[in-house]
């Protein structure tokens, strides 16, 4: 962020100008901001605004600036109204729980806004010299014109648009030629969601952001949607209702890049092809796409009859065996843990040791539970208790059995890590 802020070529000049002076010597923060700030000298006091220049004192710039962030705990969050002339800009720590109160509350960061939007020409105009120092401060800025806030998502912060304007940011990422940015769009995402779980936004305007891009090109700004909408059907899975709707809409986005991409993993594929072709078939199977399904069944069923694998590629290991034994029966439950008991490859055993615990069938989830008892290893407890956390038709079975075994667990796990780890999976 501050990188960003005063430019690279300084920054680098003044971590220059800190190493050297403190070559073979100890050093505190301040060392390093001081180092920065001879480096950028006048340059860094010019960019403040009125305000925030009046609070700092020559030499100790980038001390003052920076000082919030590294010494007080969290971060902020900008609420951005529009105002006649331009937008007013506000600034609250922002919490995961929602509002924080005023004891929580009393920390003023100074921060880059870094304002992204368009010139006459609709080519793309980027102001670093706009700094939010105070609680709410207006700056003047044509909201006729798109813009952004937090341009590359580089600062520490998020950014709560009101719902007309994240629709308008909405229409602008769907153009070919828009001015956000991959780093834009994948910000975009994960800001909209945070708020709308903290209870900041709703959730309709997060849904609309990503709708907005259901042309998407870039396998990051994908990823982000899908680990978007995969938490949301976690968190309503006691909700059948909410949860069809959400994977309808995952269905609209995921399924034409399956059509697009295919099922077949090519040697002249990029890593960001192949790792969106594996995240489309994933979302879409999961989001009980019939087209999807049956494809990937086909594929365990060639594997069952012949033992030959070869149209299960590594990257489709997971989804794959998760599919055959979630929409399967007791045969496909035993390849699964011959698979396990066989793997070629430790990748293969993980994807099956999940795949056990994906059955819907209830009878077949205690065989699972009975497994993790009997023939798991330690190591490979957390994997079993992964897959069965992910199954909505698990979760109450798998707490059930956290409670009853806990004491055996505890032992088995008392001088390693994986308690904690279990724990955590199981609170997915």
């Amino acid at each position: 962020m501050l990188s960003n802020y005063v430019g690279e070529e300084l920054f680098l000049k003044g971590v220059s100008i800190y190493l050297k002076k403190k070559l073979y010597a100890n050093s505190v923060t301040k060392d390093l901001w001081e180092g920065i700030g001879a480096a950028t000298g006048s340059l860094f006091t010019r960019l403040l605004s009125p305000s925030a220049r009046l609070k700092l004192t020559s030499g100790k710039d980038i001390i003052n600036f920076m000082d919030n962030w590294i010494t007080k705990i969290g971060f902020p969050v900008l609420t951005v109204t529009e105002t006649p002339t331009g937008i007013a800009v506000r600034q609250d720590r922002f919490l995961e729980t929602g509002h924080a109160e005023p004891k929580d509350n009393e920390t003023i960061w100074n921060v880059p806004l870094s304002i992204v939007t368009v010139d006459e020409d609709g080519q793309p105009v980027l102001n670093k010299e706009a700094v939010l120092g105070a609680r709410e401060q207006t700056f003047e800025l044509d909201t006729s014109k798109p813009f952004k806030l937090n341009a590359g998502t580089v600062g520490v912060y998020r950014v709560l648009y009101t719902p007309e304007r994240l629709s308008k940011i909405a229409e602008e990422t769907s153009k070919e030629n828009g001015i956000f940015s991959l780093n834009d769009r994948v910000g975009l995402v994960h800001d909209a969601m945070a708020l709308s779980k903290a209870g900041l936004a709703k959730l309709s305007s997060a849904l609309t952001l990503i709708d907005g891009l259901k042309n998407e090109k870039e396998y990051l700004v994908w990823s982000g949607i899908s680990e978007s909408l995969s938490g949301l059907v976690s968190i309503w899975w006691e909700h059948p209702q909410i949860v069809d709707q959400l994977n309808a809409l995952r269905r609209a986005l995921f399924v034409p890049l399956v059509e697009k991409l295919g099922f077949e993993y090519l040697a002249t594929d990029s890593v960001d092809t192949s790792l969106l072709r594996t995240c489309a078939i994933s979302q879409a199977a999961a989001a009980k796409d019939e087209g999807v399904i049956k494809e990937l069944q086909s594929r365990f069923a060639h594997f069952m009859k012949t033992g030959d694998d070869s149209r299960i590629p590594a990257d489709l290991q997971r989804v794959i065996f998760t599919v055959a034994v979630r929409h399967g029966g007791k045969a496909e439950f035993d390849v699964a843990i011959n698979i396990h008991d066989n793997a070629k490859t430790p990748t293969e055993r993980i994807a099956a040791m999940q795949a056990l615990g994906s059955a819907e069938d209830p009878e077949l989830l205690k065989e699972t539970l009975k497994f993790i008892s009997t023939k798991a290893r330690d190591q490979d407890v957390v994997y079993f208790f992964r897959g069965l956390s992910g199954n909505p038709k698990a979760r109450r079975l798998l707490a059930q059995y956290f409670k009853e075994e806990y004491d055996t667990l505890y032992k088995r796990f008392e001088s390693t890590f994986t308690l904690k780890s279990l724990v955590e999976v199981r609170n997915v």
